[in-house]
């Protein structure tokens, strides 16, 4: 399998390392989306085109999205623009790993354990994770998983689901792209952190 930068990033890093690669995710970020000046301006540009939701959605690909979720008045908090990797899909919606709800740290180190069940193709690139719920239920080397699980149902997806190529995972990755809504960041980072933790 390809060496990826996930694993040089799963070692400990510092904040400008950090600050470094989301620069360089922002600038992939432009040449995926057109039309974006700025990171509020995400969910709007995504929604000019009506969302397509057929075969070309596969399990153990990542996407993106614009979400309004049923019952949001009751939750705590929510992600107005997940990125997940698909899990199972269901004839109302599909379920998902979410990484958003994952700090930058705890996030790279589970995409680096992801990637020993990535799918291969002739030119030895990935083509998608061979992973599922079962598999990461049954394992506690996946504990990251816990925060990130989510239903989602196409009928309040918002948006064009935009596909992430597995050669982007680790770029897209560190997008500062969440749009949490009842909480700030640190404050979800640090619940799901608890929560892996067992805390």
């Amino acid at each position: 399998m390809a060496t990826s930068i996930l694993t040089k990033f799963g070692q400990e890093r510092s904040a400008t390392d950090y600050a470094v690669m989301s620069r360089e995710s922002m600038k992939w970020l432009k040449t995926k989306i057109d039309d974006i000046r700025n990171v509020s301006s995400i969910p709007r540009a995504v929604s000019k085109e009506a969302m397509r939701y057929d075969k070309r959605f596969m399990l153990g690909k990542m996407y993106c999205f614009f979400y309004d979720p049923k019952g949001k008045d009751d939750l705590p908090y929510y992600d107005k623009f997940p990125m997940i990797i698909a899990l199972e899909k269901y004839n109302d919606g599909f379920l998902g790993l979410n990484i958003h709800y994952l700090p930058y740290k705890y996030r790279v180190a589970f995409l680096t354990k992801l990637m020993d069940y990535a799918s291969l193709d002739g030119n030895n690139d990935v083509k998608r994770l061979r992973v599922s719920y079962d598999i990461l239920n049954a394992s506690k080397r996946f504990r990251e998983f816990k925060p990130c699980l989510k239903r989602y149902l196409t009928s309040h997806i918002r948006s064009k689901i935009l596909a992430i190529e597995p050669h982007e995972f680790e770029v897209a990755s560190f997008l500062p792209i969440h749009q949490f809504k009842g909480a700030k960041p640190n404050e979800v980072w640090q619940e799901s952190v608890d929560q892996i933790k067992g805390n």
